[in-house]
This record gives C-alpha cells, structure tokens and sequence, in this order.
C-alpha cells in the first residue's frame, strides 16, 4: 500500500520523501483546489518531478477544480506540459477536465474526492470513463472501499489523517455566501471553523456547555493510524494524509508516524501491533490539531466527530529546518520561529525517538555564540545523531518539557 504525504511547496515535498512518503501530490498555480498553499511554477514542477523519480517515488498534480469555460481554454497547454515532464497522474473532479486530458495526453487519471464517489456503481461509471483510481468521499468506510476495489476491479484511495469537512467531500458552498469565494475553485475560507449561534423563534438556544457560540460545524481531524491494519487487509492501494496548506513540522510528523508504523506491521508480530501504534499516536497529539476522531473509517460519524471548542490542541510548534549537516561535527538549521539559548528543542529523526537540540552552544553565520535565533536565520548547532537534511527540528509541547523536567 502506497503512503500518499501532500506537498504544497518544494520543501514540504522534500521533507515528507525524506520521512518516508511513497508518493506526493502538489498543483500548479491553477486548477487545484488549494489556492492558498504556495504551489508550484512550471520551473518548479520540472524540478519536482524529477526530484521525486530520482529517488523512485511518484508525484501527482492536482486539477481537481470545478472549471468554467474561461478556465479551460488554459488547460490544454497545461496538460501536454504535465505529460512532457512525466507526472505519474492528474486528480480530476470533473468530468469536462478528464474529457479535455484524456484528448491532449495519456497521463493516468486519478478521480479526485470532490466527485464524492461514494459506491460501486459510480466507480464503475468513471473507471469506464477511464479513471484509473478513484479517491473515494470521506464518508466511505474501509469495508465499503474494499468492496468497492474488488467488485469494480480498480484501485481505492482512502484519505487516512487530517482536515475533515462536515459537508459531502468539498460541496459546502457557505464560504460563496460568506465571502464571495468558491469553494469547489480553491477559494475556500473555511467557514465551517467559525463560531456559530442557534437561534429559534429569534431567540439564541442555549446550549451545553453554555457558551455564547460553539463551533457547530467544526469537525474534528481525522486520525486513522489505530486502523492502519486494516486499510492493509482491504487492499487499499493508497492511503493519503491531507494538508498541503500545513508546515513541514505537520508533513515530518504525519508522515514519520504513518512510514514508522507500515514498517512495523510489515516486519513486526501482530501482537505488538496494538502497543507500537499507541506510541506512534502520542507523538501525533503533539501536533496543532482540532481533536482527533476517526470519522466514519469504520461507521458513520456521530456527534462526537465535532469540535464544538474554537482553538487547537498540541503545543509543538515548528522550530527549524536542517539545511547541512557535518557528520560529528555541526549542523545549520533554518530558523522557523523565535527561540532562545535555554529553549528545549528535538530533533525528529527519519525513526526513533526525538533527539534532543543543545540551544546553549548554538552559533551565527559567523560563528559567534547566539542568546536568541529569530526567523530566518542560520543557525550552527552540534552534531546529533540522526541529522539530515530537510530533517526538521521542534519546540516541544510545555506539558512534555515540564514533565521531563519533573
């Protein structure tokens, strides 16, 4: 089964290969649906393709917009340079977009989650419009994809971690009226996050606990790793993370936990299986996150999948990211976030436990000692095992510092 890590910049795709991601998927500066994610330029979709076969993976571009006449005249150009410079396949939503790719090109066509395939009888109508793998809609469970992989014959992407939606996949169109931007073209301003009132008879109802507004809409984020064995025996050919809008401290840690734990089911006894994936959990809480549920993976989500509770959970922010390393030496880190000499940070090896980071000898460009990094800086730390480039260093949660320090 193939580990599917997003990449919304270059550094975000070189950092979810390095920790383990057998493919990535990025866009191009249009028809995606993440227009607030950095992208990438035709230069650098060149660069990136190559990058990833190089080190034998695969890379996918997204077009998974819901286009306007206007929109396609575009297309074509764009479609015979994805073909020329080798992606390995498109995701498409709509069907005019698959029509216009499949008559400029043989690029395999990835049917996106916004088409919301949600059943056999639909994936068998796109695989016959020559859809080679269906992303199925977020309230599919793992059985139901199995069942659909094996009567339709074609190959299942489920998503497995992150953002959740409490609409159908990708059709709530709230951010068109609230902020005049399409969600089904990239322009979505998450409305569902925001803060909400019921009102009945033009009286507020109150609710428990009493707040004066609640997150109703607010779904929490999907967390599958418990299930992972399961997304194995189904068949599942492709189990996706979300998040091309997040840092590299999201990519290096949902990705490192997700390859870890492949690793372990492969090659470990099922009766350590339960205990190596608890582990592997704790360290994705520390992650920024809404909550965690595992939405309808295995039955229809409830009530308890919302987040009721504006704000997020998990402390760890991102401190750096390695540029160089000196073996027994140094390494120099991109600076990321304010820090101080003193400050507890980790460094987040490919595998194994986090590493602690000396702040007390940290050096500048120069080489003089350093009382306090500041974004963008490079900064000189002694070598620690573990060390690579694009490895990305950490601020810790202060509940796990003030525990270690107990």
């Amino acid at each position: 089964m193939e580990l599917l890590a997003p990449a919304g910049n270059f550094e975000k795709l070189r950092v979810a290969l390095l920790y383990g991601a057998d493919a990535v998927y990025c866009a191009g500066l249009e028809f995606g649906l993440r227009s607030g994610a950095d992208n990438f330029s035709d230069h650098e979709l060149t660069q990136a393709v190559a990058y990833v076969h190089e080190r034998g993976r695969k890379i996918y571009v997204t077009l998974n917009a819901f286009l306007h006449d206007n929109d396609l005249v575009r297309l074509p150009e764009f479609v015979r340079f994805l073909e020329d410079i080798t992606v390995d396949a498109v995701i498409v939503s709509d069907l005019g977009v698959m029509s216009v790719i499949q008559k400029h090109s043989r690029i395999p066509i990835h049917l996106s989650t916004q088409a919301s395939c949600l059943n056999s009888w639909s994936a068998r109508f796109w695989k016959q419009m020559g859809a080679t793998r269906v992303i199925l809609g977020r309230e599919v469970s793992i059985a139901e994809a199995e069942s659909i992989g094996r009567e339709v014959g074609i190959e299942v992407e489920l998503f497995i971690h992150g953002a959740m939606c409490s609409a159908y996949s990708g059709h709530c169109v709230i951010s068109n009226y609230t902020a005049g931007r399409d969600s089904n073209r990239g322009g979505c301003v998450q409305s569902c996050r925001m803060p909400y009132e019921v009102v009945s008879n033009n009286e507020v109802v109150n609710l428990q606990p009493p707040v004066p507004a609640q997150t109703l809409l607010s779904s929490k984020d999907l967390r599958g790793l418990r299930l992972l064995p399961k997304f194995l025996e189904s068949g599942i050919a492709s189990a996706k993370i979300e998040g091309r809008m997040k840092g590299p401290l999201y990519a290096a840690t949902t990705v490192r936990a997700y390859a870890e734990a492949l690793r372990w089911l492969r090659t470990q006894p099922p009766e350590t299986w339960l205990e190596r994936l608890e582990a592997l959990s704790e360290d994705l809480e520390q992650l920024p996150h809404r909550g965690y549920t595992e939405a309808s993976l295995e039955q229809p989500a409830g009530a308890d999948s919302l987040q009721l509770e504006s704000g997020q959970q998990g402390e760890a922010e991102l401190a750096g990211v390695v540029l160089e390393v000196r073996p027994e030496n140094s390494l120099r880190v991109l600076s990321r976030n304010v820090f101080e000499a003193g400050t507890p940070l980790e460094l987040l090896p490919v595998a194994g436990k986090p590493v602690t980071l000396s702040t007390t000898q940290m050096r500048d460009s120069s080489n003089q000692p350093l009382q306090r990094a500041t974004p963008h800086r490079l900064v000189t730390f002694p070598w620690v095992p573990g060390a690579l480039p694009w490895t990305v260093v950490r601020m810790p949660r202060r509940k796990q510092v003030q525990q270690q320090a107990a």
